[in-house]
């Protein structure tokens, strides 16, 4: 009889390693529970972790462990170890957009198209997850050359944000189409558009965490790319004192347990 594992907790605790950028021991630590679960039977758990492991060496650039832990999960959607379809569909949501990272757009497209598919069948038009797959797949198609097409995706990724008021990822959408009007017609009007569109957006976040901070680090030097230096260096200090804020909680907890 399999053990059930808190894979909750365990996001959470893994989290904290972020919040102090202490990446190599968050990944440890993920690494640990995925091998627990996968001992005890915990298939559910697992998968969990190992996407999450996914998206971990996507975020650091490693992608010799990201390959090896994207073989894993796909032996375990392909042998059925999955019955959940929205489940199916997000796994390979994160999966092309690793692919996708690793400079593999055409593979990236096939794992989207699979996740449309599971979408489909499971979830409403307004659903959050739609917002993930219209942007990746986007940038997807915006590598291949499919400028109109990467278009039409982020501009119903931003609807979708819009409505749904998910800040950070509307923000992400207007930088990605600065990005791809620079790269297919390069009009600097639409660009500053786009920009001060993002930048009106980061300033509307009422409750700053982590993943608000890893938007702002990761939006920062498009910024700084199309020349606006002063923006880019305010958002990188201002993801750094939510770190720094963070990290003291999180040594908090650490030093009353």
């Amino acid at each position: 009889m399999s053990e059930s594992l808190d894979a909750r907790s365990v996001l959470e605790e893994y989290d904290d390693f972020i919040a102090r950028k202490r990446y190599a021991e968050g990944a440890e630590f993920l690494e640990l529970a995925a091998t627990a679960a996968k001992q005890s039977g915990d298939t559910a758990s697992l998968v969990t972790l190992l996407n999450e492991l996914v998206g971990h060496y996507r975020k650091n650039n490693e992608r010799a462990r990201c390959y090896r832990t994207i073989a894993v999960l796909k032996e375990l959607l392909d042998n059925g170890a999955v019955s959940d379809e929205t489940e199916i569909g997000t796994s390979y949501l994160n999966i092309g957009t690793a692919y996708n990272r690793f400079g593999d757009p055409k593979t990236a497209i096939e794992c989207y198209r699979i996740s449309e598919e599971k979408y489909k069948k499971t979830l409403g038009t307004r659903d959050y997850r739609w917002g993930g797959l219209y942007n990746n797949a986007a940038t997807a198609y915006q590598a291949e050359g499919e400028f109109a097409k990467a278009a039409d995706m982020f501009f119903e990724a931003a609807r979708l944000m819009s409505a749904l008021d998910r800040v950070e990822d509307e923000a992400t959408t207007y930088i990605n189409l600065a990005h791809l009007e620079d790269e297919a017609r390069g009009n600097r009007g639409e660009i500053k558009r786009y920009l001060d569109r993002a930048y009106y957006l980061l300033n509307t976040v009422r409750e700053p965490n982590a993943y608000y901070a890893w938007v702002l680090e990761k939006l920062a030097p498009s910024f700084g790319y199309f020349g606006e230096e002063k923006r880019a260096t305010e958002l990188f200090d201002r993801a750094k004192k939510i770190y720094d804020s963070l990290s003291d909680k999180a040594n908090g907890r650490q030093g009353r347990q």
